[in-house]
């Protein structure tokens, strides 16, 4: 893949980076999905240790997961590091790569705004390519900034959890209660949580919420 080094400046950008690694350490967790070893996201590493490990080095730009159900499905994390906007060839070679390598998902993260039209950091015909490839689902190609993992949004007091059924699950689910696709409640693929998670169209998620009068309440959604 397109390569280019970049280390943390000062102890700010440091912290950043730290929040980052362990929003995304507990993004793989919660899609199903585990670190070739050795992991470099931690989602329990002290800050401390994670300052003095990248005061000096390299930090990685690749991270490469397997899924725990299937190792054939690959996802691969990559942080855009150019100081040129993502234009259509290198997403198109992007794509050409998971390709090569048998990767399904590509999550690329950003130093500031991949939406952002000012400056422009994906130029609009790499965006058209990306929408297409995502619509077409055989490649996941996700586009986060920064600012976007710095907090993990399934660790606000007010989210209830979400879980992703695989394909198993959800037929039973449906078997269970003599339902189709489109009779379930909705989450829109644009939905903070449904971004956080990887939802394609079709992917449905159980909800556990906490009642004081029920205990734990279940619900599912479909992603739209």
């Amino acid at each position: 893949m397109i390569e280019e080094e970049y280390r943390p400046e000062d102890k700010a950008s440091i912290k950043k980076k730290y929040k980052v690694f362990q929003t995304l350490a507990s993004m793989i967790r919660q899609r199903g999905y585990f670190e070739a070893n050795p992991p470099i996201l931690l989602e329990d590493e002290p800050f401390e240790l994670f300052e003095a490990k990248y005061r000096t080095d390299v930090l990685p730009q690749r991270v490469v997961c397997f899924k725990k159900e299937d190792e054939t499905d690959k996802m691969v994390i990559q942080f855009y590091t150019k100081q040129t906007a993502l234009n259509y060839e290198d997403a198109k070679k992007y794509i050409g790569e998971l390709s090569n390598r048998q990767v399904k998902r590509l999550i690329m993260v950003f130093p500031t705004d991949p939406f952002a039209t000012k400056p422009q950091v994906v130029e609009k015909k790499a965006r058209f390519f990306i929408d297409q490839v995502n619509s077409i689902q055989t490649y996941s190609f996700e586009l986060f900034g920064e600012d976007d993992l710095v907090y993990d949004v399934t660790k606000h007091e007010l989210v209830p959890q979400h879980i992703i059924l695989n394909d198993k699950e959800k037929e039973l689910l449906l078997k269970k209660y003599g339902m189709v696709d489109n009779q379930l409640p909705r989450i829109l693929q644009s939905d903070p949580i449904a971004r956080f998670l990887g939802l394609h169209h079709g992917d449905v998620v159980k909800i556990i919420r906490k009642s004081e009068t029920a205990g734990l309440y279940v619900t599912y959604r479909i992603a739209i």
